[in-house]
């Protein structure tokens, strides 16, 4: 009786020395991809924010002073920093989001079926500066060092990280916020007394194509 007790408790023990490898093994996996994705999308960020600076000092070179100059923001809930954009009495802000997770599949962008189930960074885009404000575009790091980005009609995606020209990218990012994001007045009953006396705040709504509320100015 003692014997098989004693096997019984052998068994046991191998059972959870498994359980806990199985664990170790995974999170120790989970750790190295959070860490290199991370690093990915911090060089992703690095480099459009910085061609963006870039380009917005090539156009108002140019006397185009309705780009005002970038401005990164202290970020401690995600990666790095995050990059205001100010465009006429607007603005973009590019936010690196906190950790990483798998892409969304019912945002139906067209990555490959195995990249869904991998994890990724992440980097939103807003318009306004508003905390209830909704990301309008939106930039995927994959592990694999490619990227995808996509979002009102302007899906991109280039082959990795380290072949991206973000300059060019920077410039077709601007131009497509420049132009496709417009501003329309908020209707009478939307139109406060203290939004329209309060300098911070805007008596107009952000369209982008497709939405009813985007015409013209």
């Amino acid at each position: 009786m003692e014997e098989y007790v004693s096997q019984a408790d052998k068994k046991q023990l191998e059972l959870l020395e498994k359980h806990r490898t199985n664990i170790e093994t995974a999170l120790l996996e989970r750790r190295k991809q959070r860490e290199f994705v991370n690093k990915q999308l911090q060089a992703f960020a690095d480099g459009l924010f910085g061609a963006i600076v870039t380009v917005v000092e090539e156009v108002r070179a140019h006397g185009v002073t309705e780009l005002g100059k970038p401005r990164l923001i202290d970020h401690p809930a995600g990666t790095g920093k995050a990059l205001n954009i100010p465009i006429e009495d607007w603005s973009v802000i590019l936010v690196p989001l906190a950790g990483v997770a798998r892409p969304n599949i019912k945002d139906e962008a067209q990555i490959t079926g195995a990249a869904f189930r991998e994890l990724s960074g992440r980097i939103a885009a807003f318009i306004g500066s508003e905390p209830d404000a909704i990301a309008f575009y939106d930039i995927l790091v994959l592990q694999n060092g490619s990227w995808f980005a996509w979002g009102y009609g302007w899906p991109r995606q280039a082959s990795t990280v380290d072949e991206t020209n973000f300059k060019i990218l920077a410039y077709e990012l601007m131009a497509s916020f420049v132009k496709d994001i417009r501003t329309t007045w908020h209707s009478r009953d939307e139109t406060l007394l203290g939004v329209s006396m309060d300098a911070r705040k805007r008596p107009y709504d952000y369209g982008l194509p497709g939405d009813e509320a985007g015409g013209g100015r």
